[in-house]
């Protein structure tokens, strides 16, 4: 018995295996091309990027924008030094209510502890100058604490 098919509905892959590996290889390269297309993976540096070692000549040459890492200074601790435009962190065992002031605020430009939404911020500084300062802490219960700052070229 012979059946009658629909040449509409014919598959030429199905007769031809020749014609099935070769769009089954077509599609895998159009796939491969494709995510190599949105590979960012390069053994040379994109122009924007910068490597360490560029990054450190640059910071050594005073061309940089990188912001460098604050001063920390801990409770207890009476003495610092820093060097101009450096951030100064007074870290406090209370931040609301606690109040910071400097005799010098040509040298230091202070900030105050404050709140913001769940955020607390301890009270800090910037080196503007140099030269030294004396920062005095207060604290709630209104007790007091000095911290001499020398502050560098």
């Amino acid at each position: 018995m012979r059946t009658m098919r629909n040449p509409l509905t014919k598959n030429p892959l199905t007769k031809n295996p020749l014609a099935k590996t070769a769009a089954i290889g077509a599609s895998a390269l159009l796939g491969v091309t494709l995510l190599a297309g949105c590979s960012s993976s390069s053994d040379e540096p994109a122009a924007e990027e910068t490597t360490s070692q560029e990054a450190t000549d640059e910071s050594m040459d005073g061309d940089s924008t990188q912001m460098l890492p604050p001063v920390i200074i801990e409770p207890g601790q009476t003495e610092a030094t820093a060097k101009v435009g450096d951030f100064i962190d007074i870290v406090v065992d209370e931040v609301i209510g606690t109040t910071i002031a400097t005799d010098n605020p040509d040298v230091l430009e202070i900030s105050q502890a404050r709140q913001d939404g769940d955020a607390l911020f301890n009270p800090g500084a910037q080196a503007l100058a140099p030269g030294e300062a004396t920062v005095t802490v207060t604290t709630p219960d209104n007790s007091t604490y000095d911290i001499a700052i020398t502050v560098t070229e």
